[in-house]
């Protein structure tokens, strides 16, 4: 169940980048190469200076632009789609882990103590932690072997023969 899970966000992964490589395939098709577009950022700067006006120092603020080198494209959306890719990839199987642990637990627990009472073994009763699922399978299998255990002591108060649990 979970190998299937995380097949399935890895294929949804692959196809949110092939999503994102088919519009950049698509773009170069209609005319526009975004491989060889630049991407230009410039940073502002306060600058102070002082300033002697009329005898007097003054203190002049001013700003300047200046422009960072260009950057592909590419290389700025590429690393940030493979992080994102990582990181759901990462969140999403730590997720299914531990989903996974709420019904396969409960899966084990209830197949030990019905395996116990069918073998012969009175008072079972499945426990299960407050936040798993098939809680109410579990109260239906307790009542089940209640039930069961009533009809093994009646039979052997009736001088039946109840040699083991295999014959309910």
């Amino acid at each position: 169940m979970i190998g299937r899970f995380l097949i399935a966000v890895v294929f949804s992964l692959l196809l949110l980048s092939l999503g994102a490589a088919g519009y950049y395939w698509f773009a170069f098709g209609s005319g526009e190469n975004l491989f060889r577009e630049y991407v230009v950022v410039y940073q502002q700067h306060a600058r102070v200076r002082s300033v002697e006006i009329d005898g007097r120092t003054v203190e002049q603020r001013f700003y300047e632009v200046e422009a960072q080198p260009p950057i592909r494209r590419w290389e700025v959306v590429l690393p940030a789609l493979l992080i994102n890719n990582v990181l759901v990839l990462v969140l999403l199987s730590a997720l299914a882990l531990w989903y996974s642990h709420r019904i396969t637990g409960p899966i084990y627990r209830m197949s030990k103590e019905l395996s116990s009472a069918l073998g012969g073994r009175r008072g079972v009763t499945i426990h299960l932690r407050r936040n798993d699922e098939f809680r109410d399978l579990a109260l239906l299998l307790n009542r089940l072997i209640s039930v069961a255990d009533e009809c093994r002591s009646t039979s052997r108060d009736h001088g039946e023969d109840a040699t083991s649990g295999d014959e309910l």
